[in-house]
């Protein structure tokens, strides 16, 4: 199952659905209760479970349910909220307290995601959905729910999805395709509409929302920062109106410069691990083997881990060129790698995330990463993607684009995550879904759209002409689904992979709605004449007619099926019978095509592509990139051997292209320990002192490759022939000065700044310079236009003169600023004076400006915030 909706058969659906559900004896079967109200140790009390009324339970995902006599009622819905449900054998809920907070702009995920507490409730309980909610958040969820349930209300710009050539007798009816779908299973002949699912219990003037359902009145009383439950006029619960995630998801632990110094990385590390045994979240993949293959190799690989005398491998296996498994006794290549080696990219091929739906409480929902010449494209990612990517050592440079298939939450819930993870990304779809997508998450994080387009960067994917994304020819097409949903191939070289989306693909049945008139000749053709040619197939599976029957996949002939793999779809639901195969997850298991650095001939290029992620080098003349290609050269170092040691003399300038490194000081009074990956740079303080002496060691932690200029090739590049006054020499001074300063000790004591990429660290050590400041010096008063915003390395400030003068005294580590105002040119509205003699950081406007638009997460932090501490 997956997205949504309605079926000709309601039966045939109910028995699809238990078959999807079943989890031994805890979940009865659908079809006999009508309701799946599963009991954890099936005691028989109004509240349907172990725990009494009035008891608070926490879900993992974040949220908590409290239990009353006419049922739960949840506060906070993360993505795959049910699954949490289910997995602890709890009713799921048919009220929700929506938090007024409903979406998170640090992780850029919803709190208030209700399409699958909807869909599992009306099409598998037979029942609507009750939302506790104000006035603006119902007009919100509706819009929300206008994209996601019914699609776009008009497409007035189609034309522009599809190529000038392609034919307009091909293009979808999306208003006929969609009548299959928009029907009420219990009446047919009647539009599905929103209020068929949804029930809006609105908070009144007095912030009290009441639900009476017999002789019980449950009233909910909303105040500033709880919700008050009573129960026939009796107080039952206060449940806080501040929703969180699991901790780990903002990070480990947050660690100050002090414990920094105090304590080796070896014992932070295992705090960190603690925490996260504390607070479990649900891996998507595994950690990282290294998938690289000699270069004689051609076909393409699946990697899959084994024992051996206690130490853990990765078996890759080659697959022939037809795409038939090498028999057991046939010659087969097979490579040892080890576990603790850093990923290297292929040059073609797929990882998948997740593979199931949004209703199995087991597997992630579907999401994938396409490796394109090195470089990741994700297709819808699942919620948190960019975290586990993190957990498993893939740098955030590595992954330049999203593909966003179509706009139900089960599909585009990881996608802000991406978004504000980093460095602005491409996202690449159509028009249409774009516009839909915009709509969706403006009512969804109250953003405006205009300010939602700034936070990356849109590619739109054109129908019916090949489009080169990273040296490799996409060919999207619109699937048939309940609303737009776009699917793809791709070829590179000689290889391709087909990706489906979700769709309804059965020609016996396409034929009749052709008939019916839904589908044009020309449109009937392209969804049903599919000839499957591809390498590679990645093919959705589900209860039609919103997805593909198995068992219309498995009359395909095996030359196919041998080639196809289902996504989309839980293990449990696997029809083997029909000779299909369900997709493997994790990185240990992604499928190569083309194995990395086949092609030596991309090198120039891969490195180029990774130059130009690089912050210092984004504005290099064409002259200048072409003498850095030429000058720079490359090294290995395996893992523990040093690169460089602290104290020797220095004439080279590194960048790492892969691997991890250690960069570590054991200088007493200056040790520090920091990790750098791909696109992170070092040396640069030895090049530019005439000392040349290096200010820190750096070992490799896995095989590492790093890029090198030496310090003549390095002052000729960058100097522009100016005496060494070029803009990316004067940023390395600024940065060895802001080193020297410990400026990086200040942003490690701060909540948020802590938390930022080593990269995104570096870039704002460059933009930070150190000034002393007299006790009693106001920095800025209330109406002055913003110049600058800074923190605080020692001493304290205060507010006065503004709404903000009751708060305690900030001291180091604190940010101060405002770039709201700085942006809108608008009047600042606090006034801050030192209470004390103190150093601060100044960040100037225009670089404060500069680097917030470069990392999306960090604008949408700072842009509502006058501090942080």
């Amino acid at each position: 199952m997956a997205c949504s909706y309605v079926f000709s058969d309601d039966k045939s659906f109910l028995q699809d659905l238990d078959y999807m559900l079943e989890q031994s004896d805890q979940c009865p079967s659908l079809l006999k209760s009508q309701s799946c109200s599963i009991q954890l140790y099936k005691q028989q009390s109004d509240c349907k479970s172990n725990v009494s009324c009035a008891d608070l339970v926490d879900l993992e995902r974040g949220g908590c349910i409290l239990q009353t006599k006419i049922g739960p009622i949840q506060y906070g819905m993360p993505p795959e909220t049910i699954k949490d449900c289910l997995n602890l054998g709890m009713e799921v809920p048919t009220f929700y307290i929506i938090p007024s907070k409903r979406f998170d702009k640090r992780l850029g995920i919803s709190t208030a995601e209700f399409e699958f507490p909807a869909y599992f409730n009306f099409f598998c309980k037979k029942k609507q959905i009750t939302l506790i909610c104000t006035p603006d958040t119902e007009k919100a969820i509706r819009t929300v729910f206008q994209e996601t349930l019914l699609g776009p209300i008009d497409h007035p710009d189609l034309a522009l999805d599809f190529y000038h050539k392609f034919p307009k007798s091909a293009y979808p009816d999306f208003h006929k395709e969609r009548s299959v779908f928009s029907k009420n299973p219990s009446n047919l002949d009647e539009k599905l509409t929103i209020d068929h699912l949804l029930k809006f219990c609105l908070f009144d003037e007095n912030n009290t929302a009441t639900i009476t359902e017999g002789d019980i009145t449950i009233k909910i009383v909303k105040d500033n920062n709880s919700f008050k439950i009573l129960e026939n006029g009796i107080y039952q619960k206060s449940i806080q109106d501040v929703f969180t995630f699991p901790s780990q998801y903002y990070e480990y632990i947050v660690t100050k410069p002090d414990d920094y110094r105090a304590e080796s990385m070896k014992n932070i590390k295992s705090k960190r691990d603690a925490a996260k045994e504390q607070c479990p979240t649900p891996l998507l993949v595994k950690q990282l083997p290294e998938m690289t293959v000699e270069q004689k190799v051609e076909n393409w690989v699946i990697g899959n881990q084994y024992q051996r005398g206690g130490e853990k491998k990765l078996s890759v296996v080659l697959w022939d060129q037809m795409g038939g498994h090498v028999e057991s006794g046939s010659a087969i290549f097979q490579l040892d790698i080890d576990e603790n080696k850093s990923f290297t990219p292929p040059d073609f091929g797929v990882t998948i995330l997740g593979c199931s739906h949004g209703f199995d409480p087991k597997g992630s929902t579907s999401g994938y990463i396409f490796w394109v010449n090195g470089r990741g494209i994700m297709v819808d990612p699942p919620p948190f993607a960019s975290y586990h990517m993190k957990q498993m050592g893939i740098p955030s440079i590595l992954i330049c684009a999203v593909i966003i298939s179509h706009c139900h939450a089960d599909h585009d819930a990881g996608t802000f995550h991406k978004i504000l993870d980093d460095i602005r990304v491409e996202i690449i779809t159509t028009r249409t879904i774009m516009n839909s997508f915009l709509r969706k998450y403006s009512a969804m994080s109250n953003i405006d759209i205009d300010s939602l387009r700034k936070l990356f960067i849109f590619r739109p994917a054109i129908i019916g002409i090949p489009l080169n994304i990273y040296g490799a020819y996409f060919n999207f097409f619109y699937a048939m689904h309940t609303i737009p949903s776009l699917g793809f191939s791709v070829k590179l070289e000689n290889k391709s992979i087909y990706f489906s989306s979700d769709t309804f693909f059965d020609p016996d049945q396409l034929l009749v709605y052709k008939n019916q008139g839904i589908l044009s000749q020309k449109r009937y053709e392209h969804l049903a004449f599919v000839e499957f040619k591809e390498d590679l197939i990645l093919h959705e599976a589900g209860v039609p007619p919103i997805h593909t029957a198995q068992s219309v996949l498995g009359k395909l002939p095996n030359n196919i099926k041998n080639r196809l793999y289902l996504v989309h779809t839980a293990q449990k639901d696997l029809k083997k019978e029909l000779g299909l195969k369900i997709a493997k997850t994790g990185i240990e298991n992604t499928m190569i095509l083309i194995p990395s650095n086949t092609n030596k001939h991309l090198t120039t290029i891969r490195r180029l592509d990774l130059l130009s992620t690089i912050d210092i080098f984004e504005h290099l003349t064409l002259k200048n990139v072409r003498w850095l290609l030429d000058s720079v050269t490359s090294e290995e170092f395996f893992p523990g051997q040093d690169v460089i040691k602290e104290g020797t003399a220095g004439d080279r300038f590194y960048i790492i292209e892969s691997g991890l490194a250690r960069v570590y000081s054991t200088q007493k009074g200056q040790e520090f320990e920091r990790y750098y990956q791909v696109g992170d740079y070092f040396g640069e303080s030895a090049v530019l002192s005439n000392e040349g002496r290096r200010g820190a060691s750096v070992e490799a932690v896995t095989h590492l490759k790093v890029l090198i200029l030496e310090k003549h090739d390095f002052w000729f590049i960058f100097g522009d022939g100016l005496g060494g006054q070029g803009p990316i020499i004067q940023k390395m001074k600024q940065l060895t000065a802001a080193r020297r300063s410990k400026a990086v000790h200040c942003l490690f004591k701060n909540s948020i700044l802590s938390e930022l990429t080593p990269s995104q660290k570096t870039q704002l050590e460059m933009i930070m310079r150190e000034h002393e400041i007299e006790k009693g010096t106001v920095l800025w008063k209330v109406g002055d236009k913003p110049e600058f915003a800074f923190i605080i390395k020692r001493g304290t400030f205060a507010f006065y003169d503004s709404p903000e003068q009751d708060l305690e005294e900030l001291d180091s580590g604190a940010y101060v600023g405002e770039l709201k105002a700085m942006i809108e040119n608008t009047a600042i509205s606090t006034s801050i004076r030192a209470t004390r003699k103190a150093t601060i950081f100044k960040i100037s406007k225009k670089d404060l400006i500069s680097f917030a638009n470069k990392h999306p997460g960090i604008y949408m932090i700072l842009i509502d915030t006058k501090y942080v501490e």
